[in-house]
């Protein structure tokens, strides 16, 4: 009985190590044929004859410091009431635009009406009483010259009459106030722009200091950027430099029209203001880079029709001893019909101008 299960137990572990060793003979190929090992076949080299090639060059570039900035606009006006009233109108959204003067935003006007009605009477009251007072002087004036009347009397006339005059020049004032008042019912743009965001909502209470919307002035926009202390001296007013709006995706030019004449402690930088030119596709908010030329310096370049690209490399064909080898790359910015090269080829080496494969 215990030599059968002996039997039994090597002749179970006999089949396992064969299968165990069979499948490693799979795992390396050996029931495979027509595989080509690594290292037993070579890749062939092309050769470089005949094909236009061009050497590895320093090329003076010119250099430049990006700066990031935001665009901002010169004028942004947040608008309130100058009066307590309900609003009764509102006839602009986020967006639109306005000419300068345009209504905004209607106020209930009743009680500033009834203030300048009562103003206007007071007024009318006042020039009835002006008009007596004269009648009264112009009566009185003869009389007291050929003294019929006495100084004392007549001192009172001229009284009444100045008091007069004062009253109704102090009640005309009051009816100006008044009008001017009732304008304050509409608030009107102060100059043409956009509207940024509306701020209030049909039936809320306007009050002094209290933001309805607010609007910029189209066409006015700078880009503000911080400029290094290092670079602060490369930079003047009245530059026109470049600059980049990364969501447009295209280079403009403008002029520095404002340097802050102090430095922030915090950053150690210097605020520059970039008039932006007139374009309707630029929003206040959006992100930009300023372009601040330095002075040239030597940069490996090859021809543009050098690199090629295959996936996710970038390659260049090297020739080597009459050989072609393609070799990675990692390239710059291009520098006119070629292109700046920052690690994988030294300088003098020679490549293929075109695809030699």
């Amino acid at each position: 009985m215990t030599r059968r299960f002996l039997h039994s137990s090597t002749l179970r572990f006999g089949i396992s190590t064969a299968a165990i060793v069979v499948l490693l003979l799979w795992i390396l190929g050996a029931f495979r044929r027509g595989v080509i090992h690594a290292g037993k076949q070579p890749v062939p080299a092309a050769s470089a004859a005949g094909l236009a090639t061009q050497k590895v060059m320093l090329q003076p570039v010119a250099a430049v410091t990006e700066l990031v900035g935001t665009v901002q606009a010169e004028q942004l006006a947040s608008l309130t009431s100058r009066v307590v009233a309900n609003i009764v109108d509102l006839k602009v959204a986020a967006g639109q635009r306005v000419a300068s003067g345009a209504p905004l935003v209607v106020l209930d006007d009743r009680e500033l009406r009834r203030r300048l009605e009562q103003a206007q009477d007071a007024r009318t009251g006042a020039e009835a009483t002006l008009a007596q007072a004269r009648s009264d002087y112009q009566r009185d004036q003869p009389v007291f010259d050929q003294h019929g009347l006495s100084a004392y009397d007549f001192e009172h006339t001229q009284t009444s009459l100045r008091i007069a005059e004062a009253n109704l020049r102090r009640l005309q004032k009051a009816e100006q106030e008044a009008e001017v008042k009732l304008s304050y019912a509409v608030v009107r743009s102060p100059f043409a722009g956009i509207v940024v965001d509306r701020l209030a909502n049909l039936g809320d209470q306007a009050a002094p200091g209290k933001p309805l919307l607010t609007l910029y002035q189209e066409g006015r926009l700078w880009l503000e950027v911080n400029v290094p202390e290092a670079l602060a001296g490369r930079i003047h007013l009245r530059d026109r430099l470049p600059f980049r709006i990364d969501a447009l995706g295209r280079d403009l030019q403008g002029q520095v029209v404002e340097i802050v004449p102090a430095s922030d402690p915090s950053s150690r930088t210097v605020l520059a203001r970039v008039r932006l030119p007139e374009t309707r596709d630029v929003l206040p908010g959006m992100f930009g880079r300023l372009l601040l030329p330095a002075p040239p310096e030597p940069r490996l370049t090859v021809p543009g029709s050098a690199v090629v690209q295959a996936g996710q490399l970038t390659l260049v064909d090297v020739v080597q001893d009459g050989r072609v080898e393609r070799r990675a790359v990692q390239l710059g910015l291009p520098v006119g019909d070629r292109i700046e090269v920052l690690s994988g080829l030294s300088t003098g080496e020679t490549v293929v101008a075109g695809n030699a494969r």
